[in-house]
């Protein structure tokens, strides 16, 4: 893409800064909107507007439009993301969350591959962007369709009567928010950085590091379709303090242990222990503030992990560069242990 545009080497940071920004304001708006609008609704509209700045991006020629562009694609990426987890989390179970989130990971397994069948079959990308456009459009008018089976808060719901009161709503809320923001920012900065200072700092081979890394993300999406297949069988909360717990205990192996156990044994046990932070989470939501408030919780808290994902690997790499890489293990550490003290006052009555 950079070379289609002669764009400079840091423009990604520039579409990604849209993108983000974008993102956070779509999530965090979705609460405000869902007490105006039905749900199906703004599902269609973020998929409309995702699927528009694709299609866009297909076609663009000129650089300057393409940042531009990053912000359309922002938006409804946040619109829907915040508008199925709350639908799911008002109207399913955990199980059904599991395999929404394990759909996720496979769908940012087969992005790339796609953009590569694209090239092998034109010689450039813009057919990928292209085909994913038109599938956003596609899922928008199908949500539009069937708006009426979306609920902001179903009839049948226990907590639907019972509202969180505006003290407890808020400070539900920011607990939520902050263990979205390291749950995303553990699992970012695994994701982003363990390559690095395993080759770097520990000496092991560049394939078994690259084969590590993707282990991280294999455990990623088993743990999710674990939890959609199995989920039902522990309760949500027993399930959140086993998963924060075995967090704080992986990152700490990673830190300690020799390279090749940390590339083979710690890296996929760290993917599958983060990986059932986020569901677990959103379905848990309902229950701690209340099915009127679930959408603003939803927006805020996704909203925030967006921020989490990208900032604190960022900071990140300012810490291995100025101080060395040794110190991703206590930085792993002690973002692992930050969430398991947040989740252990969350939990308190």
């Amino acid at each position: 893409m950079r070379s289609s545009f002669a764009a400079p080497l840091a423009g990604l940071g520039l579409i990604l800064a849209g993108i983000t920004v974008a993102y956070f304001l779509g999530s965090a708006s979705f609460g405000p909107l869902s007490a105006r609008l039905n749900g199906g609704l703004l599902l269609a509209a973020g998929c409309c507007l995702a699927g528009l700045g694709m299609l866009a991006f297909s076609v663009a020629f000129w650089w300057w439009v393409v940042p531009l562009l990053g912000i359309l694609v922002g938006a409804g990426s946040g619109l829907i993301d915040a508008s199925v987890n709350t639908q799911v989390s008002l109207s399913r179970g955990i199980r059904y969350m599991g395999w929404l989130h394990a759909a996720w990971a496979v769908g940012a397994a087969l992005g790339p591959l796609l953009v590569v069948t694209s090239i092998a079959m034109t010689g450039s990308w813009r057919m990928a962007f292209a085909a994913a456009g038109i599938g956003f459009i596609g899922c928008g008018l199908l949500a539009g369709y069937q708006r009426v089976e979306w609920t902001t808060i179903p009839s049948n719901s226990a907590s639907a009567s019972q509202p969180a009161a505006p003290a407890s709503y808020r400070s539900a809320t920011a607990l939520i928010a902050v263990m979205f923001l390291l749950g995303a920012g553990l699992e970012a900065t695994t994701g982003d950085w363990s390559y690095t200072q395993l080759t770097l700092a520990r000496g092991v081979a560049s394939a078994a590091a690259s084969a590590g890394a993707s282990l991280f993300w294999a455990g990623l999406a088993g743990g999710r379709i674990a939890l959609g297949t199995l989920g039902h069988r522990v309760a949500p909360s027993r399930l959140l303090d086993i998963s924060v717990g075995a967090c704080a205990v992986v990152a700490l192996a990673f830190w300690l242990t020799p390279g090749a156990i940390a590339n083979f044994v710690v890296l996929p046990l760290l993917g599958l222990a983060v990986s059932l932070i986020f569901p677990l989470l959103l379905s848990m939501t309902p229950g701690r503030v209340g099915a009127a408030m679930t959408g603003h919780t939803v927006g805020y808290g996704l909203a925030v992990g967006t921020l989490g994902g990208g900032a604190i690997p960022a900071l990140a790499g300012l810490v291995l560069q100025g101080i060395g890489l040794g110190t991703l293990g206590p930085m792993l550490t002690g973002m692992a242990g930050a969430l398991l003290l947040i989740h252990w006052v969350n939990r308190q009555p």
